[in-house]
């Protein structure tokens, strides 16, 4: 294996393990956040419930014990949401320019591929990438273009980072930004807190 393999193999190495660390301690960061919130809608449920054993408006103290609950479990889910968000825009923010320069040329790779899974063999495209990641995007787009033959056009985008890839007749958008990319991650999250708490 040569020595650029090896330091390719190592730079994608260290960027998983980067990347499983943050969603371990997410994932972690979520379990703590939803086991704190179980005891809080606990607690809430069973104030609740000695309060109004002697009312009349049993079940209505009950349902309104519940809603209370619900608003704490979603607070601190909102909350979790927040850090999970926080701590991956500066995780990205802070890659290092080779790590950046690794991740564009993947996400690049994996835009291309997906383009023409689609659409069958193409012959030009425009890549659209972050203004800060400009310079670092011309030394990918031209060594894809060359090994792949296409034509890649390169021009940014509002985008925090990560490419977006388009074919000039506009039948296929790939969105491959970090924003974006997040942005499903989150959804995922979001999805699973909902299943873990129940509501």
């Amino acid at each position: 294996m040569s020595s650029i393999e090896l330091l390719r193999e190592a730079v994608l190495k260290k960027a998983r393990e980067d990347a499983e660390r943050i969603v371990v301690a997410a994932q972690e960061e979520a379990k703590k956040i939803i086991e704190e919130a179980r005891g809080r809608k606990r607690a809430i449920v069973e104030l609740e419930k000695k309060k109004v054993i002697s009312e009349l408006n049993y079940e209505a103290k009950i349902a309104e014990a519940k809603m209370k609950a619900r608003l704490i479990v979603n607070k601190a889910r909102y909350d979790l949401i927040n850090k999970v968000i926080s701590k991956a825009v500066r995780f990205l923010e802070e890659l290092k320019p080779e790590h950046r320069l690794l991740s564009l040329k993947n996400l690049l790779i994996e835009s291309i591929s997906a383009a023409e899974n689609s659409l069958g063999k193409l012959s030009k495209l425009t890549v659209y990438v972050s203004e800060r990641d400009f310079e670092l995007a011309k030394e990918v787009v031209k060594e894809i273009a060359t090994s792949s033959k296409l034509e890649l056009e390169l021009r940014t985008a509002g985008i925090s980072g990560g490419v977006i890839v388009e074919d000039h007749e506009g039948r296929i958008r790939i969105d491959n930004s970090y924003d974006s990319r997040i942005t499903v991650f989150l959804s995922r999250l979001s999805k699973d807190i909902i299943k873990e708490v129940g509501l």
